[in-house]
């Protein structure tokens, strides 16, 4: 290799500098974006590659959707650089989950930048769209059994040339789309996010040169590479091992493993998913693409903490085993519409685990504390679409439903944290989703008890009820999320698992009857309805005028002993409305009474609670 022309300052300035960079095209797309999805929830991501297709950093948004970004890139350079070609102003679009994309939703555009006729860089942007077609509105396809019964797949095409948008290549994307003008609008926001890339990159070049850009790429993934090993290194040599469950296919009701056999040998970590359930024939499954997603995914936050995103600098150290057919490595054509909630968060789930069991079991108090029971499982997600008061179609993801963080070694998961491997992601606001589509929040708030307990409980998920509004027939609703059967965030050392998802449809309820009266319930005990119809993980159904719908989000698992929880955090966790009197008595042993803590009742029950653990005594 060529002696290193950057000196350390220099190379540390132009890190931080291209950081920013990439930090700034995702800002200006959310500024530019018409969409909720992007601008309010940030379910996007962006990430700067190399002239090879190899990403030097990611965003700190939506990590599943960036770390697909290199794949799209390689394959855009192997197939497309003859024909139709590569050039400068040249942008190629993609939402092919075989060829970089994580499902049909989440829309690619990458871009090469040219320096002298030199490709110097890639500028991707991946984004989930509202709709991109297909049976259901949404494109999360309940009922598929492959990919022909899902949205269109567009597999990478030149979009951009020479700086112009192709109009025939844009209809191709746009056509099937229920939100086409919000689309049009994020293509556009990606390419206004890729064109201050290039101009910013084009400065870089400027002041220090294009032989000392391309090296400060290459010395960054070094330094990333380095600082990683060195970290293997410093944790503890073993195998641990994780299964999680994915509940219903989109056609069945019927639990998929997820098996993962994870080894740290030295100065190599090893993911091994032996035993992971086949491909189903429902839209859960997801492919390669979504697998290292997953997996990289659960690895940036718990392991690189303290370094610059740079999944590439990672790719010889990480191994991932999966054979091709896998739910989480699923071959053409399986359906994959539903794969960044269901397959590709479930593999995220359980590489969290186990690296969260692999920093517990070191003896460096630096690392031991870092280590963190699960999030929420996935998002518990809900559909709507149907035609507002004046006759206009619409078509609404909401992104709204945020789960608790896991809980850790020294404090409490963060209440309604939101969604792991994604620290920049928000809650979008009630009133952008009422105003854009044909419904009203009756409330929306911190779940009680869905924090998995805990010497350290984990975080709140929320609980929210929607009701149609100013809407003309019934609304067209569809719901999505795993642990619904049965809970998937489990706790670490003692600590208990979070709650199960609950999606439930009350038909004929008396709101109206109650609002006209004045009152507004913040509670499913205050309303009255017909029928409580409980929908499955993954379900389609209609909402009438009158009907409600009921969706809890749950939280994150806890870490330790409950009985051995501060009763004093027990006590504000009560008065804050967070955990029930009834589950503090049942779960920690903790007798609230008028919100003050009965002292010897509690040390009584705690006792009893410890006895009967032991066999000594009931309860």
């Amino acid at each position: 290799m060529a002696a290193p022309t950057l000196d350390p300052i220099t190379l540390e300035v132009l890190r931080h500098r291209l950081w920013m960079i990439n930090d700034e095209q995702g800002k200006i797309a959310t500024q530019i974006s018409g969409s909720p999805v992007v601008y309010e929830a940030k379910d996007f991501n962006c990430s700067l590659l190399t002239p090879e297709g190899d990403s030097f950093f990611v965003g700190v948004y939506t990590t599943r959707l960036s770390l697909c970004l290199h794949v799209a890139a390689k394959h855009i350079i192997a197939n497309l650089k003859d024909n139709p070609g590569i050039r400068d102003g040249d942008a190629f679009i993609t939402n092919d989950p075989w060829a970089g994309a994580s499902h049909m939703n989440d829309f690619l555009i990458l871009a090469p930048i040219f320096w002298e006729d030199e490709s110097v860089a890639w500028s991707g942007i991946a984004m989930h769209e509202m709709d991109v077609g297909g049976p259901n509105p949404g494109s999360f396809t309940v009922g598929a059994k492959e990919v022909f019964g899902e949205a269109p797949v567009i597999p990478p095409v030149r979009i951009v040339e020479g700086g112009v948008i192709r109009r025939d290549i844009e209809e191709v994307v746009l056509r099937n789309s229920r939100t086409r003008e919000l689309n049009a609008l994020n293509i556009r926001a990606r390419l206004a996010a890729i064109g201050r890339t290039r101009e910013r990159i084009g400065d870089v070049i400027r002041e220090y040169g294009k032989e000392v850009f391309l090296e400060a790429q290459t010395r960054i993934l070094e330094l990333v590479r380095r600082a990683f090993v060195r970290r293997l290194r410093e944790l503890p040599d073993g195998t641990w091992r994780e299964e999680g469950y994915l509940d219903h296919d989109g056609n069945r009701n019927r639990l998929y493993p997820i098996c993962l056999q994870m080894t740290k040998e030295g100065e190599r970590l090893i993911f091994d998913f032996a035993g992971t359930s086949p491909q189903a024939e429902g839209p859960v499954n997801c492919t390669r693409v979504g697998l290292e997603g997953g997996v990289f995914s659960a690895v940036l936050p718990a392991l690189c903490f303290d370094m610059a995103w740079s999944p590439a600098a990672l790719t010889d150290v990480i191994e991932i085993r999966a054979e091709d057919g896998l739910i989480n490595n699923a071959r053409y054509p399986a359906a994959v519409s539903m794969a960044t909630v269901a397959a590709t968060f479930a593999t995220q789930h359980v590489a969290s685990a186990a690296i969260a069991k692999m920093l517990a079991a070191s003896g460096d108090p630096r690392y031991q504390r870092e280590a963190q029971a699960n999030w929420m499982p996935t998002w518990q997600g809900a559909i709507v679409a149907g035609q507002n008061h004046r006759g206009e179609r619409f078509t609404g993801a909401l992104l709204d439903q945020a789960g608790g963080a896991g809980a850790r070694v020294h404090h409490d998961g963060i209440d309604t944290g939101g969604t792991p491997g994604s620290p920049s992601m928000g809650i979008a606001n009630v009133e952008t989703y009422e105003r854009q589509n044909a419904i009203l929040y009756v409330y929306r708030k911190q779940g009680r008890d869905t924090g998995g307990a805990g010497r350290f409980r984990g975080g709140m998920g929320t609980d929210l009820l929607i009701i149609p509004h100013n809407h003309t027939g019934p609304l067209d609703v569809t719901v999505l999320c795993h642990g619904a059967s049965q809970p998937e965030a489990r706790g670490l050392f003692g600590g208990g698992p979070s709650s199960v998802q609950v999606r439930l449809m009350l038909r004929q309820t008396n709101l109206a009857e109650l609002f006209r009266s004045g009152f507004v319930p913040t509670s499913l005990g205050e309303i009255e309805s017909k029928m409580v119809e409980a929908l499955e993980a993954k379900d389609r159904t209609t909402m009438n005028g009158g009907d409600a719908l009921l969706a809890v989000a749950a939280g994150g698992a806890g870490y330790g002993d409950p009985l051995e929880r501060d009763v004093q955090m027990m006590l504000n966790d009560v008065v804050l409305g967070l955990v029930s009197t009834e589950a503090a008595r049942e779960v920690y042993g903790v007798v609230v009474d008028a919100d003050r803590i009965d002292a010897d009742a509690t040390e009584r029950l705690r006792s009893d609670m410890r006895g009967a653990r032991m066999g000594r005594k009931a309860i």
